[in-house]
């Protein structure tokens, strides 16, 4: 057996978030910030090249902005070209208040919680200071808050295969006995925010508020990870 750690970098665009009152332009040139960037990740599985997949199934996690290195699990010993893993919880999980958790890996957290078993957890949680001048001059900036959640919002992310095609030139993961490999993530919220009008779509919380807002950005979630290397 070995170990899996993933190492996630929160950027908006090309550009890492360092601050959290700092603007960073996207990928559409708009200009916003950062200052709450979180989400739980569940039934990460490593794929190999001849088909087989391991899930390290007790791994839940919630990642920040204030962190980047996070333990998966353990998985066994192999060779390895992607990964996959869902942005969301299970049924099982989503449904259990936080004070009933005690799982290696996972933080339970009451600022994601909805308040109720029914609703559950926010899958993501986002929200920061947005640009709205036509010029981007910074000049007048509106805060933002989207909150997505709920079973059908639940993303499954898988990446590229390594040692192929558009990745040939990156290496595949061999974990050997004892070892530890880390998969290198990029989250880029410019992507996950792309189809947004910061103007008139300041808010959501998958419920109540504009829960079509939120289904668009949950969209966006599985186009939004890439490899750093």
């Amino acid at each position: 057996m070995g170990t899996v750690y993933v190492h996630l970098h929160t950027n908006i665009d090309t550009s890492e978030v360092d601050g959290k009152t700092q603007l960073y332009h996207d990928g559409n040139g708009r200009q916003f910030s950062l200052s709450t960037a979180q989400l739980y990740i569940s039934n990460f599985r490593l794929n190999s090249a001849n088909g087989t997949v391991v899930t390290i199934g007790d791994a839940r996690i919630l990642m920040n902005i204030d962190s980047e290195q996070y333990l998966v699990g353990n998985a066994p010993i192999g060779t390895y070209t992607s990964v996959t893993f869902d942005v969301g919880l299970p049924d099982a999980t989503n449904a259990m208040m936080p004070t009933t958790f005690n799982t290696t890996g996972y933080i339970a957290n009451s600022t994601m919680w909805y308040g109720n078993t029914t609703q559950g957890y926010m899958f993501m949680k986002i929200q920061g200071m947005a640009d709205t001048t036509a010029a981007q001059t910074g000049a007048n900036l509106v805060p933002f808050s989207y909150e997505i959640g709920s079973v059908a919002n639940r993303k499954t992310v898988t990446t590229g295969s390594r040692g192929n095609g558009s990745f040939s030139s990156y290496p595949v993961y061999t974990l050997l006995n004892g070892g530890v490999i880390y998969v290198h993530l990029i989250c880029d919220y410019g992507k996950l925010l792309s189809s947004v009008n910061f103007k008139t779509q300041d808010s959501t919380d998958s419920y109540t508020t504009h829960p079509t807002l939120a289904n668009a950005i949950a969209n966006n979630i599985p186009n939004m990870f890439h490899y750093e290397e």
